[in-house]
């Protein structure tokens, strides 16, 4: 045998080896020919019978996979060979799960689970075990189907017998099946984007199927979404430009970057998308910190074939999610748009359809980068869960926090490195103040210097401009609306004095260049303002808008800037934003000024909302007229607010009419659902299951809206068909559905509610025995809880025994509680180490509450913070207590109460009025409670009127009540 002959028998004996691994091969095969030649070989010879080179392999090395690895290959298989959704890995390892590895449901509704097996042998005793687990456990979801999954090269006789007699056993349930890695490599052949993933592209081309692998390669199908990578646009992703140093050249717009800790973060991800995985990151930051231009450095070391996608808007980013291709960079700067739009469930179908794609191993790889001011993210994350529980699921650890300043380090290493520094990083690092060395490179210290120094018709527009942001107006600010609204913030005598042509000299200062970057307030289209020039409309900086949310926060305009903003704002969806601000802050007239002249453009958001203020705050006032406008100019809110008071009313031919209208201007489910029981009330049944199929057959939404449905016909006393349609929001992947409508019942009729758990249990539902387990321990079926527990807790619902020591805990039974919560912890559900700290609080141990609550704290449970709080306050260790306290206003406010509870009522107002004015106004609310309990209503009705200007929510109703009770 010659040298290549025996390297490419080699070759072949390595077959599973990486694509990577063959090419070193094949090299050293050519430089032996090479060499060959030069020493005279029968190199004729050689060309006339060439090496052929068997390029197909026929099998995989699962025999190198981790246990993990390849019950993942397995969850994306099952995926894309038996179209199940959902689909997810059951439980985690060493956790009670039923011998399951994998569950999904199929297309008709059914579910099937997998076991996964990384081992040498798969034997008769372990196939009897694994079938014996599945055939009497729980079965997750009611599952009726097992495939044992192994990684041997075959199967023996045993096993399959095996299967088989336990398949005639069970006749209602499928059990032959045993998937080896014969079978996996069959199921494969076909699916050269899960080869590539696992064994590398190389391997996927030499294993999968030619045809397959080709359609894989070429992208057919591909919509081509976006651009190839290389030829984006640094300043189209929107990276801020730079300082210019005079008397200096450079070889780029942009200085050299300068990583930071945080870009460690940011390569991880990109690793994992390079390594095949769908991975989401979000640059958590304020203005000018650095994040666009951070992404735009980790995304340069991405090969050429990854494209790149920036939408301009949430109307552009959700008709492309479908035809986003793998290998593609989602480039969400400023994720507020997409996800912070104003309408909530609009806002949650896109979180939603994002996950999705990130979920999708069919999609695999995506990239997907955001970047976000603190104020959005709080807003976005902090909400209420039922109003935006999507947003957060997105969110949940895919944030990377990008410091606002330098350290003192990295100003060394920047200053120390002075001859290979950039002159402009150089420059930002010896000047800019605190370490705000990106601030100081985009410009920022000089736009605000240019504002403070200004006259006062100067700072007048700009400060119309700053509200105008921070209340919600779009970037694009009008002329007149900025000419008009800067009378608010002019005295009598400012205005007598000003010059005829205030305005334009205004506009100039504002717009002239800021160390070459624009100036605070830069017109559109250009660059600064000249006689020749009258823009109509300007954008405010960034770095200045951010300056207006943090210390403008207690301001609220006055009457000329709401008159401006009705006459003169640049769109109606700009009056809406900015009714809603009015709203918050108890401007009632001007914020129905604002929507009327939205409605009178077409927009009746704003109408919406304003009846809805209305309805929860009016008292003896209606919002019917509101909701009638609203409808009437299409708002599809308002019109099934109006179709469902006309079908309670049995008015069924207005209210059919303003479903229709809903439908047809959104689509919305709860119309379609509406619709649907108008129609059954007629008598037409069958178009009432056909809208509530296509509610159902349109995703989680659709499903919810008919949960929503079924909950409101258990309160009319239709129990039967709420089941029903409970029933099918269940079977529609709402796993929810029959939790909602058994508490429906709860407390009114609590056996109605058990039943309703007991069916959703039959139906497959984990979360049943959980809740069935709380409901039993609150009626005092102690032994019923327990049993119910146990299931719940076999089913991986570790959460019910947390619940369940929660309720004893209530009852007093603190020994059996404190059990549970162990044993939950133990489990690895952590947040029960919160529950077991609170406990030994209430007991009165404070030595064993405070140990464990620093554990907590340790182990990211940050709300235990606020008892460390407490107890620290409460045992006088005020400097410890402090310093917890110090970067939280939540936990400012724990310490304020626990202050004035020891008696230093006034030690506790400072600690709110110093964090109140660093940027706290939701403060002010803690700071009126004070007051009121010391009998200084004038004090507090000063906090609540300053909470009002400041649009902190629930601030009015407040005030309303204080004034009732305020002595005369």
């Amino acid at each position: 045998m010659t040298f290549a002959e025996g390297c490419f028998a080699g070759i072949r004996s390595l077959a599973p080896w990486t694509g990577a691994r063959c090419q070193w091969v094949c090299i050293l095969c050519a430089q032996h020919s090479s060499a060959s030649s030069e020493l005279g070989g029968n190199v004729a010879q050689s060309a006339r019978q060439p090496v052929v080179m068997d390029k197909k392999i026929d099998s995989l090395p699962f025999y190198d996979m981790s246990w993990g690895e390849l019950e993942r290959l397995v969850w994306e298989l099952v995926q894309a060979v038996e179209h199940l959704s959902p689909c997810h890995r059951y439980g985690t390892p060493g956790q009670a799960q039923g011998g399951i590895d994998i569950a999904g449901r199929t297309a008709e509704g059914n579910w099937y689970a997998y076991q996964v097996k990384q081992v040498a042998q798969f034997t008769e005793a372990d196939a009897k075990k694994a079938l014996d687990t599945f055939v009497r456990g729980p079965r997750p979801h009611g599952a009726t189907r097992l495939v044992l999954v192994t990684s041997c090269k075959g199967t023996r006789t045993q096993v399959r017998d095996l299967a088989h007699h336990y398949q005639d056993q069970y006749p209602d349930l499928t059990l032959g099946e045993v998937w080896d890695a014969e079978r996996l490599c069959y199921l494969l052949r076909t699916q050269p984007r899960i080869v590539g993933r696992y064994f590398g592209d190389g391997v996927a081309r030499r294993f999968c199927d030619n045809k397959a692998f080709r359609g894989h390669s070429s992208g057919e199908g591909s919509t081509d979404v976006g651009i190839p990578l290389a030829a984006a646009d640094p300043f189209d992703l929107e990276v801020h430009e730079a300082i210019s140093i005079a008397y200096a050249t450079h070889d780029s717009s942009l200085p050299v970057y300068f990583r930071r800790p945080f870009d460690g973060e940011l390569a991880t991800a990109v690793e994992q998308a390079l390594n095949g995985q769908s991975v989401m990151k979000v640059l958590l930051g304020d203005s000018s910190t650095g994040k666009t231009r951070a992404a735009w450095e980790a995304i340069q070391r991405m090969p050429e074939e990854w494209r790149l996608w920036h939408p301009a808007s949430q109307d552009d980013l959700l008709p492309s999610i479908d035809s986003l291709e793998p290998r593609t960079v989602l480039w969400l700067n400023e994720i507020n748009r997409y996800l912070l739009t104003g309408d909530t469930d609009r806002d949650e179908r896109a979180a939603a359809r994002l996950t999705e794609l990130l979920r999708s191993p069919e999609r695999a790889p995506i990239l997907v980068l955001g970047t976000a001011w603190h104020e959005h993210w709080s807003t976005m994350t902090t909400a209420p869960r039922n109003e935006r529980a999507q947003t957060q699921a997105l969110f949940a650890k895919c944030w990377i926090r990008v410091p606002e300043a330098f350290s003192e380090h990295e100003i060394s290493s920047l200053v120390g490195d002075s001859e290979s520094t950039d002159s402009r990083m150089l420059q930002a690092a010896r000047l800019a103040e605190s370490g705000h060395v990106i601030q100081y490179l985009a410009g920022g210290p000089a736009q605000l210097e240019r504002y403070e120094m200004g006259s006062p018709t100067a700072r007048a527009v700009l400060q119309a401009a700053m509200d105008a942001r921070r209340l919600g107006h779009s970037l694009h600010l009008p002329h007149a609306f900025l000419k008009a609204a800067a009378a608010a913030y002019l005295t009598s005598l400012q205005r007598d004095l000003a010059q005829p042509d205030w305005f334009q000299q205004a506009v100039e200062y504002l717009s002239a260049p800021c160390r070459g970057v624009r100036g605070p307030l830069a017109p559109l289209p250009g660059f600064s303002v000249t006689d020749a020039q009258k823009p109509g409309h300007y954008r405010l900086a960034d770095f200045i808008e951010l300056h207006a949310r943090r210390r403008r926060k207690l301001v609220c305009p006055g009457g000329e800037f709401w008159s401006a903003a009705v006459q003169h704002s640049a769109t109606a969806t700009d009056r809406v934003a900015l009714a809603r601000a009015a709203l918050d802050r108890g401007r009632r007239t001007e914020s129905e000024a604002l929507a009327l002249a939205a409605g009178e453009e077409g927009e009746g958001r704003a109408l919406y909302l304003l009846a809805e203020w209305i309805h929860a705050h009016g008292r003896d006032e209606t919002p019917i007229p509101y909701y009638e406008l609203a409808a009437e100019v299409g708002n599809p809110e308002a019109q099934v607010v109006i179709a469902w008071r006309y079908e309670r009313e049995k008015r069924l031919d207005e209210a059919e009419l303003w479903y229709r209208r809903a439908i047809e201007s959104s689509g919305r489910f709860d119309a379609i659902v509406g619709l649907a029981s108008v129609l059954s009330q007629r008598g037409n049944a069958t178009a009432a299951a056909a809208l509530h199929k296509r509610a159902l057959n349109s995703g989680f939404f659709g499903a919810r809206a008919v949960e929503y449905q079924a909950r409101s016909l258990a309160k009319q006393g239709q129990h039967e068909l709420a089941l029903l349609h409970t029933a099918q929001s269940f079977k529609a992947g709402n796993t929810e559905a029959f939790t909602g409508l058994a508490w429906t019942y709860m407390y009114k009729d609590t056996p109605r509610a058990i039943d309703v758990f007991l069916h959703a249990m039959d139906s497959g539902d984990t979360n049943a025995p959980r809740e069935l387990a709380w409901v039993y321990e609150n009626e005092g079926e102690t032994a019923l809880a327990d049993y119910y527990c146990e299931v719940a807790v076999s089913l991986g619902e570790i959460n019910a025994l947390r619940g369940l020591g929660m309720i004893r805990r209530s009852k007093g039974d603190c020994r059996s509680a404190a059990g549970l919560f162990w044993r939950a912890y133990n489990l690895g559900l952590c947040f029960a180490l919160f529950e077991l700290a609170s406990l030994r609080e209430e007991e009165g141990d404070l030595k064993s509450a405070e140990r464990l609550y620093w554990r907590a704290l340790e182990e990211g449970q940050q709300h235990a913070a606020n008892h460390l709080v407490r107890i620290l306050e409460s045992t006088e260790r005020t400097q410890q207590a402090e310093e917890l306290a110090a970067h939280s206003e939540e936990l400012i406010r724990e310490l304020a109460c626990a202050r004035a509870d020891r008696g230093e009522q006034e030690a506790a107002e400072h600690v709110l009025v110093v964090a109140i004015a660093q940027g706290h106004p939701d403060l002010l609310l803690s700071l009126a409670k004070l007051r009121q309990e010391r009998d200084d209503f004038a004090g507090a009705e000063h906090a609540l009127r300053q909470a009002q200007d400041a649009g902190v929510r629930s601030a009015t109703e407040r005030l309303v009540k204080l004034l009732e009770l305020e002595p005369a």
